[in-house]
């Protein structure tokens, strides 16, 4: 019996974008939130999500949205005249790290206040700016777990599948797929023809990342972007040069995400479907919300 965390990224992003994202949840199979504590659905998010205690909840850190605090207490955070943030804040060194250690403390104890916890994991992205350093030291303020896993690597040519054990307290529990849903596609032809060219689950439903060759006991986390997409999804969040193809690609993960096949794959190749906790804690919360409502899905 294999493990499989199935992850809706951009939890949050928009009121919109949510009722795609909650579609996985409530009638698919994502098993774990990262939510975005900047943007416009964030409330939206939060709300419904403390009436799914099965769902686990990650910190989806991208700062696409608005500061929490006032922008006159953030200013080396937001672009000049505005409450939006820099795109370049990960990279920045002119950063004010007290305003960058504020401006998070403010995001989770929204989460806090709207979850009734912050989330159950955070983020690490090591040293190299202040905004990095904010990140992981507000995670381990809030007592989220951090390095929380072990990164696989997909090589595109060979398809040798290959992983990097992070240093972290659960590096042998959770395995990461790195090479994300979207890896080798071109933007051009999918924007011609996104419905031929592109599967939301295929990686999974062709064990790209070998699930069946993880060591016993241990989980696979895919992530995914399930959403429906209003106009600041399209034109006022993701400014990354993956933004369109992703923007593009929404429905059809909510569409693979709900799917029957992969309800049967799951099945017929005897997956445990399970949280972020579950993985790093050894609890079943998602197989008893499973069980509660009756999912053929069950193992227990």
């Amino acid at each position: 019996m294999q493990k499989l965390v199935i992850r809706a990224d951009d939890v949050g992003y928009t009121d919109v974008c949510n009722i795609g994202a909650f579609e996985t949840f409530h009638h698919g199979y994502a098993t774990t939130a990262d939510v975005m504590l900047d943007t416009p659905g964030i409330q939206d998010a939060l709300k419904r999500l403390r009436d799914m205690p099965w769902i686990s909840v990650g910190w989806h850190a991208h700062f696409w949205g608005s500061c929490v605090l006032e922008p006159s207490q953030v200013k080396t955070l937001v672009i000049p005249g505005t409450n939006r943030f820099r795109h370049d804040l990960r990279s920045a060194q002119d950063v004010d790290e007290n305003e960058i250690l504020a401006e998070c403390s403010a995001q989770v104890d929204r989460c806090v206040e709207l979850l009734g916890r912050a989330p159950d994991v955070g983020v690490d992205h090591g040293e190299g700016s202040p905004f990095a350093r904010a990140l992981k030291a507000t995670s381990l303020k809030y007592g989220m777990a951090v390095n929380y896993g072990s990164r696989l690597h997909r090589d595109p040519v060979t398809g040798e599948v290959t992983y990097e054990p992070l240093q972290g307290r659960f590096q042998d529990k959770l395995f990461i797929a790195d090479n994300w849903n979207l890896g080798g596609l071109d933007l051009q032809e999918t924007f011609r023809g996104v419905h031929d060219l592109y599967d939301g689950v295929d990686w999974l439903l062709k064990d790209t990342m070998k699930i069946h060759e993880l060591p016993e006991g241990a989980a696979l986390m895919h992530g995914f972007h399930p959403g429906y997409v209003d106009y600041y999804v399209a034109h006022q969040g993701d400014y990354g040069p993956m933004a369109p193809l992703v923007t593009v690609t929404r429905a059809y993960d909510v569409e693979a995400l709900c799917s029957q096949r992969l309800h049967d794959w799951i099945k017929e190749n005897h997956i445990e479907l399970c949280n972020i906790r579950d993985a790093l804690y050894g609890t079943h919360e998602y197989q008893n919300h499973l069980r509660a409502i009756g999912s053929d899905l069950c193992v227990y």
